[in-house]
């Protein structure tokens, strides 16, 4: 289902099982694998006020959005950070945005690619893992240093480009990080076609399959959220004076039977994501 957008809510507090900077960037990098897996176009970071202090906001936005950064540009992008100091341990996504450094004989006109804005001479330019910079085309004003995703519109020796949204790639273009106030914020701001709250308190998967099938399979949007490793959502939306049946169709346990105590959100992000993309790709049956 190449036209479903599928986002992801996350809380702020989902390293609080982990103490060392390694670990909290080792279970980020799990978190950008999977959503890079199955094709996750945006995540949602939302604030859990079930915890009095603010969560890790910041560390969170800076490793998954530098993960999904193409190597060529993260030195530009990423002056030396202390929270980035192990994100050298990741594997990385190898998405089909995360392009290798190339030639500029090598671009066809209507390639792809991601670039960081800069300016010679009063004009704009794109650093795009190139041996040069690329002309930038267009109106419209993109401030110095900004990431752009570009559209080339001609080819070596007089390369030019314009700056395009993801979405007129067609292919995986990578994710997005966003933030939200709250859980309950969240899940009516996104008004998803179908929003999916995980819970072990949930609904067993299987015994609702033969409903949420059809829904996953028409849905033009969809945001799968998740509790943090010591809150469910129940408890989590409580602080909003909200319940998750209220916003939601489908609380749902997508672990039924599991054989540990605990499932870890990133468990849980991995394990549903799954679900739901074989739930996309089953062929619909004969009517």
């Amino acid at each position: 289902m190449p036209h479903q957008k599928l986002w992801v809510g996350l809380p702020d507090t989902l390293l609080v099982d982990s103490k060392h900077l390694r670990e909290k960037t080792v279970k980020l990098g799990m978190v950008a694998r999977s959503c890079a897996i199955f094709k996750v176009q945006k995540i949602y970071i939302y604030r859990d006020q079930t915890e009095k202090t603010s969560g890790e906001s910041k560390l969170i936005r800076t490793v998954l959005e530098y993960l999904d950064t193409p190597q060529y540009l993260r030195r530009i992008l990423y002056e030396k950070r202390p929270e980035l100091e192990y994100v050298g341990l990741l594997p990385p996504l190898r998405t089909p945005h995360h392009k290798l450094a190339e030639k500029p004989s090598d671009i066809r006109r209507d390639d792809y690619r991601e670039g960081v804005v800069t300016e010679r001479g009063g004009k704009l330019f794109v650093e795009a893992g190139l041996s040069g910079l690329v002309s930038l085309q267009g109106r419209s004003p993109i401030p110095v240093g900004s990431r752009v995703t570009v559209r080339f519109t001609s080819e070596y020796p007089d390369l030019r480009c314009v700056a395009v949204k993801r979405e007129e790639v067609g292919d995986y273009w990578g994710y997005e990080v966003g933030e939200s106030p709250s859980l309950k914020g969240l899940i009516r701001s996104l008004n998803a076609d179908l929003a999916m709250l995980t819970s072990r308190r949930g609904q067993p998967v299987n015994k609702v399959w033969s409903k949420l099938l059809p829904d996953i399979q028409t849905a033009r949007s969809v945001v799968t959220i998740f509790g943090s490793p010591k809150h469910g959502v129940y408890e989590i939306l409580e602080t909003e004076n909200a319940h998750p049946e209220e916003l939601s169709k489908y609380v749902l346990n997508t672990f039924p039977d599991q054989g540990t105590a605990t499932i870890r959100t990133e468990e849980a992000l991995l394990g549903t994501l799954a679900l739901l993309n074989l739930g996309r790709n089953l062929e619909k049956p004969d009517v």
